[in-house]
């Protein structure tokens, strides 16, 4: 998601100092108090690493045999290489997020084995592979021209390895006037994706509603984006489900509202996180949890049935209830066990490299029995 496309031209959050650590607020009472804020940490944007700024951070996943994370950037050849970096964040004692520190820059290669020419990717969501074989990422591709996105595997040096083949729902496709008439819509492709059935399978999903299956989200309606499982080493389409995205809010900026990341809970249950942006006030972000029990199976579809049912959805947590500015949150990832037992989620958000928002890391909480 780049926010630039929109005509936002001005962050909704004041400059900080290099690193900014916001305290401990008040608890979430959402979904039961299944999850609660701990504390953030905020970047800022004069960091650079390889000589390059270190920005656009769109997606983040954790090793917990290395103990290190891997970041994205959706940054498409303009700022410097399409690049991922390694990075560690350390949760002291006290149970709270500390100054995070940035080991390596990754520049990604193309699947000539070159880097990757300005704006033929739009890099999003990245996952380390089993046995830190490397890591799968996704790209949104650009649907105003035909471009598809992908899911791609990469070495541990970011080098090409293979694509795992995408059902061809999502695939974009014009009219001879170039106006879209099916697949994911321009900037609102695989924001989101994780691995699944024991590493397996990956689960993605689009945005918004692909455009045979429904409108995008407005102000009036949800948008029924669609949840794809593929088998990670043939290809196989496993199965596929629409997903509710929330109304815009608003006021709100509606290609800026929708599923930003997800997270396998197990094989059928997810945690998805929604992002949205209300100019003037900043950014929304919520957590839910949702399942596939009980929805309509549209699994190898050109277009979903109106009377298709939807997955279900939960809501657990909401950033506007511990009065902390998210900023533009589109990655998440588990990480180490926290000291009083449960589980850390971590999120990291994209500073548009200037034009909205700040790079932060927060640091949640989340019942082991979740």
């Amino acid at each position: 998601m780049r926010l630039h496309r929109f005509g936002v031209t001005a962050s909704t959050a004041a400059v900080l100092g290099a690193v900014s650590l916001c305290p401990l607020t008040a608890h979430a009472d959402e979904g039961g108090g299944a999850i609660r804020y701990v504390n953030t940490v905020t970047l800022s944007d004069d960091l650079r690493l390889g000589g390059f700024p270190v920005g656009g951070l769109s997606g983040i996943d954790y090793d917990a045999a290395k103990k290190s994370y891997v970041t994205i950037s959706d940054n498409r050849g303009e700022e410097g290489p399409v690049r991922a970096y390694t990075l560690n964040l350390p949760i002291g004692a006290d149970g709270t997020l500390g100054e995070p520190r940035f080991d390596q820059l990754i520049p990604l290669r193309d699947a000539d084995g070159n880097p990757y020419r300005p704006r033929t990717s739009d890099t999003e969501s990245i996952r380390w592979l089993p046995n830190h074989q490397g890591f799968l990422y996704t790209s949104e591709g650009e649907a105003k021209v035909g471009r598809a996105g992908f899911l791609r595997e990469a070495n541990l040096d970011g080098g090409y390895v293979r694509d795992v083949p995408v059902p061809g729902a999502f695939t974009p496709a014009l009219d001879a006037d170039n106006a879209l008439t099916s697949g994911i819509r321009d900037n609102l492709g695989f924001e989101s994706m994780d691995l699944t059935r024991g590493n397996s399978a990956i689960v993605a999903m689009s945005e918004n509603a692909l455009v045979q299956d429904g409108p995008a989200a407005t102000t009036e309606a949800e948008s029924r984006a669609r949840l794809v499982q593929i088998h990670r080493n043939n290809g196989t389409d496993l199965a596929e489900y629409l997903y509710p995205v929330d109304r815009v809010s608003p006021g709100g900026v509606a290609l800026a509202t929708g599923v930003a990341e997800i997270l396998s809970l197990d094989d059928n249950r997810y945690l998805t996180l929604e992002r949205g942006l209300v100019p003037g006030k900043g950014f929304t972000v919520r957590l839910y949890e949702t399942s596939t029990a009980g929805a309509d199976a549209v699994t190898g579809l050109a277009a979903a049935p109106a009377s298709a049912a939807p997955m279900r959805k939960k809501l657990l947590f909401d950033f506007a209830s511990v009065g902390t500015d998210p900023q533009c949150v589109e990655g998440m990832s588990w990480g180490p066990t926290l000291p009083d037992g449960s589980r850390s989620l971590v999120l990291v958000s994209d500073n548009n490299f200037g034009l909205a928002g700040k790079t932060a890391f927060h640091l949640l909480s989340v019942a082991a029995d979740l």
